[in-house]
């Protein structure tokens, strides 16, 4: 009887310690499913490329969210500028890293135009890993057409009457391939003109040439032209948007109905990064504007952005995927 109990007893063992890891082994299981879900970012110092010039728009922005997420997070950004080939050897560098969230580009979604226009073999959607979309706040963000303060043109029409009937002696400023360029394609079809197109890859270059006299017009952000309109170094003759400033008229309210754009800033990873990690990176950006000096800094340099969520941020690189491909049809840029 003794040993019918015994046996019994170390039956019952048996049976608790094989519940037990069976437990054990389905509580590991789904915290590791868990933890695929989930992930955290930085976990390592991260290096920012900026396909531009230092000074400009774009590298201003990069550097103040930069400081923001360095000061939130603890570990070092490091801003980089690599303007060498229209900007596609950054882009080569970020799309070449490895993809754990180390290596990022800040740049715009004019990325897009570089691509359909043939100057670039990668799509910013497809292959790299879109992470954060910005969205202007009021009229930072907008794109403008400056001409030098004292030229002879005040509107959009003055200069396109112009080049109507003294085709390709205006000269407008831009990067081949480039969003201006796109701008410029938009703006003569809908006025019938033509501008001669010259090279201007950066910001930096388009101010420059057209308050030195060597450009006869450009577009570039309504911030930046702003302080040269106040040093008297250029002048504002239309926004390249459906609606205009308090103070100045789109284009498309001075009768040119297709030509508006807007040159949203955004932030792309390596190709093939885990969504986890991409979503990870794009809840660290939400508080932003949440951060009293952050927040101030932006104000005072007229690039206040919101930072759209991920799903959001992934549904409008797709929209600047469908309005610049089917633009891009009606484009012909000399390739």
């Amino acid at each position: 009887m003794r040993k019918r109990v015994t046996g019994l007893v170390l039956a019952m063992a048996m049976c608790v310690l094989m519940l037990t890891f069976v437990g054990c082994s389905a509580s590991n299981e789904k915290s590791s499913n868990a933890d695929e879900g989930t992930a955290a970012w930085p976990t390592k110092d991260v290096t920012i490329y900026v396909p531009a010039a230092a000074g400009g728009g774009t590298d201003i922005f990069t550097r103040m969210v930069a400081d923001y997420l360095q000061r939130t997070t603890g570990y070092t950004f490091t801003v980089i500028n690599m303007n060498a080939g229209g900007g596609m050897v950054a882009f080569e560098r970020v799309r070449n890293s490895p993809a754990d969230g180390s290596v990022l580009m800040f740049w715009h979604i004019g990325m897009y135009v570089t691509y359909y226009s043939g100057t670039y073999g990668y799509n910013p959607k497809d292959d790299f890993t879109p992470l954060v979309m910005f969205e202007g706040l009021g009229d930072d963000g907008k794109q403008v057409f400056v001409v030098k303060s004292d030229s002879k043109w005040n509107s959009l029409s003055d200069v396109l009457n112009y080049a109507k009937a003294n085709p390709n002696t205006v000269t407008y400023g831009c990067a081949t391939g480039g969003s201006a360029q796109l701008v410029a394609e938009m703006l003569m079809q809908a006025a019938d003109a033509k501008l001669r197109l010259v090279d201007a890859s950066s910001q930096t270059d388009k101010i420059i040439g057209v308050a030195g006299g060597n450009i006869d017009m450009s577009a570039i952000t309504h911030s930046a032209a702003l302080q040269y309109v106040e040093s008297g170094d250029l002048k504002i003759i239309g926004v390249v948007d459906k609606e205009g400033t308090e103070t100045y008229q789109s284009a498309y309210d001075q009768g040119y109905e297709n030509c508006y754009w807007t040159q949203n800033l955004c932030v792309l990873g390596p190709p093939a990064m885990k969504e986890s990690l991409a979503k990870a990176i794009n809840e660290v950006f939400q508080g932003m504007l949440d951060d009293p000096e952050t927040y101030a800094l932006l104000e005072s340099s007229k690039m206040l952005n919101s930072t759209m969520d991920y799903a959001d941020s992934l549904a409008s690189f797709d929209d600047y995927d469908k309005l610049v491909g089917q633009a891009s049809q009606q484009i012909d840029w000399g390739n």
